[in-house]
């Protein structure tokens, strides 16, 4: 987008001549003002957005520095909350996508500020720690669904601890016992706090977790993530002893989980309750029976990000944590005695 300085360059004039014509001003030549509206409509300039600019009026601008996250279809609805409190508030939404790159994020970083934007959210598709480099001067600025160390900023994420615990409730409430927990990518924020939640249901249950049923369902490096989970899956079922609930670190996994287990004549939950973590809509509702789930609330990470950002009167102090909250559908059932004497 051109500026201010390119039209003031294009057509050979200081920039305070450049301003004068957008304000209305008289005192510039009829030819000097032709040769300005000739440069904006060479460079395809906005006047009156630059006009607020000038007069230091807010732009009604807000950016979203994403990382890949307009292409990860179950986390998207971060943008979806952001959006719709742009709308309500009457702002522009501007999105860059950096690609997981921190030059281009710088970039993208430089570009909005030289619009004038309100505020900058920085957003991921998963929880995790960032490091926001640029310098960002003045301008607002939150993180949704990741945070920063120094806590320099508002940052929105999801009480993943929290998550792990609901998941673990739902079959221990169900009377389950012999629990399997199938986890995320070792070394990830969000695989390590529902660790630490299933844990803290556990003991509050009086349950010790059998170690060989706690892994990991997913590993990073590979072409497909999941392409170990079917060797996992054989070994919990391989001996006498075999769990009645597992627990999955997200939908996708969860889907697998159902479809290996059908393979080998089981239930579900007539024989093996299992529970998801996401509520990815297109595998939990299009499933039979739909998936019993532990919600990520990215809509709502979304929305008080973009809210506190622009009105950082209401914010509360801190990180502030998302609760993820159970959804009840199909896909557990409490253990049959048969189950519960194995």
């Amino acid at each position: 987008m051109a500026t201010i300085h390119d039209v003031a360059e294009k057509a050979g004039v200081s920039i305070k001549t450049v301003s004068r014509v957008l304000n209305g001003g008289t005192e510039v030549s009829e030819k000097t003002r032709k040769r300005i509206e000739q440069a904006m409509r060479t460079l395809e300039f906005t006047p009156s957005a630059a006009a607020r600019m000038l007069r230091g009026r807010p732009t009604g601008l807000v950016a979203v520095i994403a990382e890949k996250l307009t292409t990860t279809p179950d986390s998207s609805e971060i943008i979806k909350g952001i959006q719709q409190v742009c709308e309500q508030m009457g702002k522009v939404l501007l999105i860059g996508e950096t690609g997981g790159h921190a030059d281009v994020a710088s970039r993208l970083v430089a570009d909005m500020r030289e619009r004038r934007v309100e505020a900058i959210l920085f957003a991921t598709p998963f929880h995790r720690e960032v490091a926001v480099e640029p310098l960002l001067g003045s301008t607002p600025t939150a993180l949704a669904n990741c945070f920063e160390t120094p806590g320099r900023y508002m940052q929105v994420v999801p009480d993943d601890e929290g998550g792990g615990y609901a998941a673990a409730q739902i079959v221990l409430q169900e009377g389950h016992r012999k629990i399997a927990f199938l986890q995320l990518i070792p070394g990830m924020v969000a695989t390590d706090l529902r660790l630490r939640g299933f844990h803290r249901a556990m003991r509050e249950h009086g349950v010790t977790p059998d170690a060989e049923w706690v892994i990991h369902g997913a590993e990073a490096g590979e072409a497909d993530e999941f392409s170990h989970l079917s060797g996992a899956v054989e070994r919990l079922f391989s001996g006498a002893k075999r769990p009645t609930a597992i627990l999955c670190g997200n939908d996708k996994m969860a889907m697998r989980v159902i479809f290996i287990l059908q393979r080998r004549g089981l239930r579900v939950p007539a024989d093996v309750s299992v529970v998801g973590f996401d509520d990815f809509r297109l595998i939990s509702e299009a499933l039979d029976p739909g998936l019993t789930t532990v919600a990520l609330p990215y809509r709502e990470i979304g929305e008080l990000s973009g809210r506190y950002v622009l009105e950082p009167g209401d914010a509360p102090a801190g990180t502030i944590r998302v609760p993820c909250l159970p959804v009840m559908r199909g896909t557990v059932a409490a253990p049959s005695a048969t189950k519960a004497m194995r």
